[in-house]
């Protein structure tokens, strides 16, 4: 994208300013009339040489007439040919081609391009002085045909353009806001761990430390004049910029929280403050945000939450966060009068397992099933590591045979995996909230017993609960 700096901007506002008042003088008549002052010209010339032809024609003097003559047509381009006309009518003396370009008709009267002089002596006619010009737009026509007042405005634009911007350059530098700023205070803002902006109240940029530019990837010199909602700034949920408010309300905003950068993925995370300007009376004149990278904080947090809600072996939720996760479904389902079913999963014979192939075999096994279960189920469902072997998983807006599918899926991939050599199966209990459960616990419960049943049934299968169990 194209950046038009503050310098071009004003001298393109300028240049255009100045093509207006000088297209508004040239409306009023301010301004000279090319076309007249060429006609008063033509005027002046035709005067001048009737005199000099009359003292040569009434002489009887012809040669030195048709000298006039020729030497007017040469030395002048804007004299096509000339000719003296007797009082009879007839061309007494004249130049080549004069009766091709003089009309056949015309009348007493001179025009643009036909000049008709009477010469008198003594009072008495001796004739008329003829002129045959070039056409006035012909005249206005300079470089490769083009006319004079096209190249001028070429010229008005592209010189005023340049003048324009060399002054406009040098004068910004004279008024650069941030040279109004005493060094000692720009070298404090440059030793603040913190990145600080200082807005004026059309939000543009006035001071920028070196923090921030560095977190910007700008200099501080291309940030001044820019708007900070142009920088690349991301809001949680689309709220409003921490200094807009500021600017629009007058609120001191503290602790917003704002993202930068493309990489959605590892965006930068800032903490923003933003506080008011004000002058004597009280009145906002800019505003001053500061910016605390804060990405690395919330990553550990991010981290000791994960550690906090999930089993460290299968990555699988522990019983506390399976304990929200299922809160919150039953509510939901209470709610709006949905599905919800729960499955408990429990490793056949693990102590066999632990004990003819040790607790490291056993690890593996665990893990191979709680990722053969993550990947079968929907996303929005939940899977939490419910106690050494044990599983469950909650399935929000699953009905009873939904949820079926997905118990038998889970049991038939997890009999075909192979793990370590070690062949593996597993039984599931399924419950329902449609089947007169009136608790997050009892719906769990219930479940585990459906998963009893099927270990006393043989396990390696799924049973659902009812109520005559």
């Amino acid at each position: 994208m194209l950046k038009i700096t503050p310098a071009v901007r004003l001298s393109l506002g300028l240049l255009l300013l100045t093509v207006s008042i000088l297209l508004i003088a040239q409306v009023l008549g301010l301004t000279p009339d090319l076309r007249k002052s060429q006609l008063e010209a033509r005027q002046n010339l035709a005067e001048t040489l009737a005199f000099q032809t009359l003292l040569a024609y009434s002489r009887k003097d012809e040669v030195l007439v048709k000298q006039l003559l020729e030497n007017a047509v040469e030395r002048n381009d804007n004299i096509l040919s000339a000719a003296v006309r007797s009082t009879g009518g007839e061309l007494a003396v004249y130049t080549p081609r004069h009766g091709e370009l003089w009309p056949a008709a015309t009348d007493e009267h001179s025009t643009e391009r036909y000049a008709r002089i009477p010469l008198f002596m003594a009072g008495q006619q001796l004739g008329h002085l003829e002129l045959a010009f070039e056409p006035l737009n012909r005249q206005d026509t300079s470089y490769f045909g083009l006319p004079r007042q096209l190249l001028l405005a070429v010229f008005i634009l592209i010189v005023g353009f340049i003048s324009y911007r060399l002054l406009i350059g040098r004068t910004l530098r004279y008024l650069d806001p941030s040279s109004v700023v005493p060094e000692r205070v720009r070298n404090a803002l440059n030793v603040l761990a913190e990145g600080v902006l200082i807005l004026d109240k059309r939000e543009q940029v006035v001071l920028a430390n070196k923090v921030i530019a560095e977190y910007l990837q700008m200099s501080e010199k291309s940030l001044l004049g820019r708007k900070a909602s142009s920088l690349g700034w991301q809001t949680h949920e689309n709220s409003e910029l921490p200094w807009l408010r500021t600017l629009n309300a007058g609120d001191r905003v503290t602790g917003a929280r704002l993202l930068l950068g493309n990489d959605k993925k590892h965006p930068l995370v800032f903490r923003v403050n933003s506080v008011p300007i004000t002058d004597a009376k009280g009145k906002a004149q800019g505003i001053i945000a500061s910016f605390s990278d804060v990405s690395e904080l919330e990553e550990k947090t991010r981290k000791l939450e994960h550690l906090a809600s999930h089993d460290p072996l299968t990555g699988c939720l522990n019983r506390r966060a399976l304990r929200q996760a299922l809160n919150q479904a039953f509510i939901d389902a209470q709610n709006h009068r949905g599905e919800l079913c729960c499955i408990m999963l429990d490793i056949d014979h693990f102590k066999r397992i632990n004990d003819t192939h040790g607790h490291s075999v056993g690890d593996e096994v665990i893990k191979t099933v709680a990722q053969t279960v993550k990947h079968i189920v929907r996303e929005g469902d939940s899977v939490a590591r419910f106690g050494g072997e044990e599983f469950c998983i909650i399935l929000p807006g699953s009905n009873l045979e939904q949820a079926s599918q997905i118990a038998e899926r889970c049991r038939t991939e997890i009999q075909a995996r192979d793990c370590d050599g070690v062949q593996v199966t597993s039984s599931f209990g399924i419950s329902s909230v449609r089947s007169g459960i009136h608790t997050p616990n009892e719906l769990i419960q219930r479940a585990d017993e459906a998963l009893y049943q099927s270990k006393e049934n043989g396990r390696n299968r799924v049973t659902l609960w009812q109520a005559q169990q």
